[in-house]
């Protein structure tokens, strides 16, 4: 074999096993190539263990606190089957109201509340409200 085919053929290799590499650190992480856990399907697994896990639920209405430093929130989220105790210390999204989809990553704190590090928040009341006054209008006519 010639030195141009022995350089492809470990460039290949080297290829391979990384790809391989890097699907199996994938798999082995909470939840696997999931973008996110349901509350419910996050409450039922081993919670204590694992950090970095990402849970998306709806903010339940009624339960969001404030801390004055304006930094810090606590509240609890849900999906309708199971709900879940919140802390976040960060930068809070201006969408983050009662009633929003979020989706937290942190992990299981001591105390038994996710200590989340990561806060995104979606208002769906603002995309849907269009759709819904269009609709509204077309029923009626």
């Amino acid at each position: 074999m010639d030195r141009r085919r022995l350089k492809f053929l470990l460039l290949g290799v080297g290829i391979v096993a990384s790809m391989s590499f890097l699907m199996f650190v994938g798999m082995n992480r909470p939840g696997g190539f999931a973008y996110y856990l349901t509350v419910s399907e996050y409450t039922q697994g081993n919670t204590t263990v694992v950090d970095g896990v990402r849970v998306n639920g709806k903010v339940i209405d009624g339960t969001i606190e404030r801390a004055t430093s304006g930094m810090d929130v606590n509240f609890v989220m849900g999906d309708g089957v199971a709900t879940l105790n919140v802390d976040y210390h960060g930068i809070i999204p201006d969408t983050f109201v009662d009633g929003a989809d979020v989706v937290v990553e942190g992990k299981m704190g001591p105390n038994g509340t996710f200590e989340a590090h990561t806060l995104l928040a979606k208002c769906p009341s603002k995309y849907e409200s269009a759709d819904g006054e269009a609709e509204a209008r077309t029923a009626s006519n």
